[in-house]
């Protein structure tokens, strides 16, 4: 079941069961204090679905909570992609990737680029985000200034017209609140992989 959120213990418990790979690169972006500060972050909109499952006890939980965050006021066709999963999200793997393809192949029909960072030893998620169609440029595009132990990935989607031009700002990072000087990248959908 995927419902929007809509009050703080549904995020409180999910940030309570993370995965270790997800909880590691908030403690990563964060610091010690990754708890408050991830919660006061997505307490400033509560307008991003949380996805449902079962525990080992049948119970319905909260499996994982993810959306597309428009970062640019001027571009509505860019955003920033990200999905905080628990450890139940293992549990309900099917029911979690037929969702999870459904949400990006909806946006896909929304945005032209889609982009975020991740922490290069989530492994689990990155071959998520590879099924899905999204690149990760190795070495990171020399124009982001990436923050240490992070990764650059990024979907270019064929609703983008050929030729066209997209410059990712990442101080204006998606991660609500988290502007760091990321640099900017230009990228654009005139490659042999999005023709």
């Amino acid at each position: 079941m995927l419902k929007t959120v809509t009050d703080k213990p549904e995020i409180v418990f999910i940030l309570n069961n993370l995965r270790k790979e997800d909880k590691a690169e908030l403690i990563a972006l964060y610091g010690k204090n990754w708890f408050p500060e991830t919660l006061k972050n997505l307490e400033n909109d509560l307008s991003f679905p949380v996805l449902y499952g079962f525990d080992k006890n049948k119970r319905l939980v909260p499996v994982a909570m993810g959306g597309f965050y428009e970062p640019y006021e001027q571009n509505k066709t860019i955003c920033c992609v990200w999905l905080l999963t628990t450890k139940y999200a293992v549990q309900n793997k099917s029911l979690f990737f037929k969702n999870v393809k459904n949400q990006i192949k909806q946006a896909s029909l929304k945005y032209e680029i889609m982009y975020n960072f991740i922490y290069k030893s989530n492994y689990e998620a990155k071959k998520w985000l590879k099924k899905y169609g999204f690149k990760f440029d190795k070495p990171n595009p020399k124009e982001l200034k990436v923050k240490d132990g992070f990764e650059f990935f990024y979907k270019i989607n064929k609703k983008g017209k050929e030729g066209n031009v997209y410059n990712i700002n990442c101080s204006n990072d998606c991660r609500n609140g988290n502007n760091y000087d990321g640099g900017c990248y230009t990228t654009s959908t005139n490659t042999k992989s999005d023709k």
